[in-house]
């Protein structure tokens, strides 16, 4: 990883994608790191025992019980199932939100070099507040709660909320209430935010987390970026450039 103490060592930043900026969130994810040495460590195994291509005994190591998991482990299935099974490479690709093969967290950018590319992820279902989450929206004016009559007909309240939730963004992103979530606009902070992580990873002492944490607007940098690390960097993949 880059040297955290020296912000140039980040000004690759300024030229990712959407996909690669949620690579180098995920190849700073414990979880992530963790399962690729395993199944790393694995994979050495297979070849040792089964060859490398073009000699590899294909044959065999599908006989091998290393070379799969339980289908049960890729419930999502993207996955190729044989007898109930899947093959491990498919199934940490798939955990994990991508196709190819799992890319080492060395690998500065699997992306760029096609060697990764993300999976299409499945529309989140959208929040269904409670009185207790109504109560904080006046706080934050980049959310809005609509209410919707469902013994009426959906179409009408769909298209009249449209127009309305417009309407509303224009007024708030000209007066600079809410800022866009574009690439552009998030750049800066998710670099500070990769600094965060590499900081924490080396073990910075407390004062050095601080001056990187900010304050003020600043403020919950560190939770944002612990959160894009450990899932919310598929949610980077919809982001338009700026």
């Amino acid at each position: 990883m880059p040297d955290w103490r020296d912000p140039q060592a980040y000004a690759f930043t300024a030229r990712l994608t959407a996909a690669q900026w949620a690579w180098e969130f995920l190849r700073r994810n414990p979880e992530y790191r963790r399962a690729w040495a395993d199944f790393s460590a694995t994979w050495r195994d297979l070849e040792a025992a089964y060859g490398s291509p073009p000699h590899r005994d294909f044959p065999a190591w599908r006989q091998d019980p290393r070379a799969w998991v339980p289908a049960a482990d890729c419930p999502d299935g993207a996955c190729r199932v044989d007898q109930d099974r899947v093959l491990i490479e498919c199934a940490l690709g798939s955990r994990f939100g991508f196709h190819k093969f799992p890319p080492d967290p060395g690998d500065e950018d699997p992306v760029g070099a096609g060697r990764l590319t993300w999976r299409e992820a499945a529309p989140r279902p959208l929040p269904q507040p409670g009185p207790e989450d109504l109560a904080g929206l006046g706080s934050d004016p980049a959310r809005v709660a609509l209410a919707f009559d469902l013994s009426r007909p959906l179409r009408p309240q769909l298209d009249q909320a449209k127009r309305q939730l417009q309407m509303l963004q224009r007024r708030r992103v000209r007066d600079g209430s809410v800022t866009p979530a574009t690439l552009a606009a998030r750049r800066g902070r998710w670099t500070q935010a990769l600094r965060l992580l590499d900081a924490e990873a080396a073990g910075a002492d407390a004062g050095q987390w601080a001056v990187l944490a900010g304050s003020g607007p600043a403020a919950g940098l560190a939770e944002e970026a612990r959160q894009l690390r450990d899932g919310g960097y598929l949610d980077i993949l919809g982001l338009p450039e700026g």
